[in-house]
């Protein structure tokens, strides 16, 4: 039974991972990528949840597609540990010139640092950990109500 319950949570952990992957594989294969500059760059905060705070590295990139300026505003990480945020912020320097990808439906809304690794891939690859993770929790009572 218990070894049954975990098999159903390694199938909803599983299924649920799946739009995640789908929605970054599409946006690797169908966003344009282009170079962008970085016009600001700072740690602002955010909601704060529960008594904790939540840090933000916002910018705002300059980029241009079909002949137009595109201005998009980008959060490239978060965190409650201000430090790694402001060290993230660091990465992108006023001036700076960085890769982007671009919805071509609506070509403000952009991603930074999109490619096949494990950073863009870290949700959907999160979700399908605790997939496998139920999986060998399940084997294993398998196992153990086998040898019983």
């Amino acid at each position: 039974m218990i070894a049954a319950a975990n098999f159903i949570f390694a199938t909803i952990f599983l299924v649920f991972s799946l739009p995640f992957f789908w929605h970054q594989i599409q946006v690797l294969r169908s966003w344009p990528e282009t170079n962008a500059q970085v016009l600001r760059s700072e740690v602002v905060l955010g909601t704060p949840e529960g008594h904790e705070n939540l840090y933000r590295a916002q910018m705002h990139v300059l980029y241009t597609v079909n002949g137009k300026p595109v201005t998009a505003g980008l959060i490239s990480f978060e965190s409650r540990n201000y430090e790694a945020t402001r060290l993230r912020a660091e990465q992108f320097p006023v001036g700076s010139h960085h890769r982007v990808r671009y919805d071509p439906a609506n070509p403000s809304h952009a991603r930074i640092g999109a490619g096949w690794n494990r950073t863009f891939f870290a949700l959907p690859l999160i979700v399908a950990s605790m997939a496998l993770l139920f999986t060998c929790i399940g084997a294993v009572f398998l196992a153990v109500a086998k040898v019983s």
